[in-house]
């Protein structure tokens, strides 16, 4: 009779310690990537971690901005989970065979997946995943289950080629960046060597190429890490209205208001000082740096509206190919002057010429440009 009481009491406690087992072994298992400073990542760690208090969850945070092997490591499952290159970026969860990109899907997403219980006691998620599924795209909430959505692409809210292309050409074509690059090279042309004005023409593009894109990119960081980018997404539209309007008033006004925007005028003696003074690819090089400052007053506009942009609707891994790619396209009539100069198609005279010509019409083309991009931004901040 005691050993069938021990065996009733055996008994009993497997039936009431067996849920309890069988709910540990359900547990979710989610990998979650994010970066320090980044204001999208700020919003979705406190996130998850109270999900961690209200569900069966083991969480893995991985961040990648300061480690460079878990940097690496979500390449790989980006890779595995054949993630579109423009769409990557943090904050991004993955879970079984989904994952998430974003905080605005992760913050609509994540808990409807948990409450389904759909990943619940499957493994961790791995390189070596079958059937990826974008899970932005799978109507949890209407009761479709992964596997029925697709890896597809962006987010919804991620800024379009297009806007980068336009507010590049603005910016390209700013009478500012020809009129310096024409003052450096008219004393070297005047020398004679072709040869050395190729050389110093590429290593004072170079030098503007890279001095922006870390201007850039240091903005767009300081943007994200003091949690501005919101507050900057707001305003960009009107600022570019206004840079367009000021734009159309050089082409109808040029110079009225006492100011026109290009260089100051109070600036253009100590700018054509130190170009004069440039001979080699070297000192072109160096110089380059410090003409960023006399050029960003009236080239900065559109770039700082890219910015404002970029830093709301991207993350850095997405901003830096989208700032090469912008910069690109503001040094392209640049490398162009250089060629044409170089193979005798133009000279210093004959460009001086065009640009002083066509000076309005570049500022009405401008001004056109960007305000149609400043209404187009306070469209998507209004609506």
């Amino acid at each position: 009779m005691k050993y069938f009481h021990l065996f009733i009491a055996s008994m009993l406690a497997i039936y009431l310690l067996l849920p309890l087992a069988s709910a540990q072994s359900e547990s979710t298992c989610i990998y979650l990537f994010y970066g320090e400073g980044c204001p999208h990542c700020g919003r979705v760690v406190p996130f998850v971690s109270e999900l961690e208090g209200e569900y069966d969850i083991e969480v893995k945070h991985f961040e990648i901005y300061n480690n460079w092997d878990n940097a690496a490591l979500l390449n790989s499952y980006f890779d595995a989970y054949n993630v579109p290159l423009r769409g990557r970026g943090v904050p991004v969860i993955f879970v079984g065979n989904g994952f998430l990109v974003g905080d605005t899907p992760i913050l609509s997403k994540l808990e409807p997946i948990l409450e389904k219980g759909i990943y619940a006691g499957e493994p961790c998620p791995s390189t070596e995943v079958k059937n990826p599924v974008n899970l932005l795209y799978v109507g949890i909430n209407n009761g479709a289950e992964p596997g029925e959505g697709t890896v597809s692409g962006l987010e919804p809210e991620e800024i379009s080629l297009g806007v980068i292309t336009i507010a590049a050409f603005v910016d390209s074509i700013n009478p500012c960046a020809i009129a310096v690059l024409l003052i450096l090279l008219n004393a070297l042309l005047a020398a004679g060597d072709k040869n050395t004005v190729l050389k110093v023409g590429l290593a004072f593009i170079a030098s503007i190429y890279i001095s922006y894109f870390l201007f850039g990119l240091g903005l767009f960081s300081a943007i994200q890490i003091a949690g501005l980018s919101y507050i900057f997404y707001q305003l960009v539209g009107f600022l570019a209205i206004i840079i367009g309007l000021f734009n159309i008033k050089d082409y109808l006004w040029y110079g009225g208001g006492g100011f026109v925007m290009e260089i100051p005028r109070s600036w253009r003696p100590t700018l054509k000082k130190l170009l004069k003074s440039i001979t080699t690819p070297l000192g072109a090089f160096s110089m380059g740096f410090a003409v960023c400052l006399f050029e960003l007053p009236c080239t900065g506009g559109p770039y700082i509206f890219i910015l404002g942009l970029l830093a709301e609707k991207s993350t850095q891994m997405i901003a830096i190919p989208l700032l090469l790619y912008y910069n690109f396209i503001f040094i392209l009539p640049l490398l162009g002057i250089v060629a044409l100069l170089y193979y005798g198609f133009t000279n210093i005279e004959k460009a001086e010429k065009w640009k002083e010509r066509n000076l309005r019409l570049l500022h009405l083309i401008a001004g056109i440009l960007m305000l149609a991009l400043g209404f187009w931004a306070l469209s998507g901040v209004l609506l």
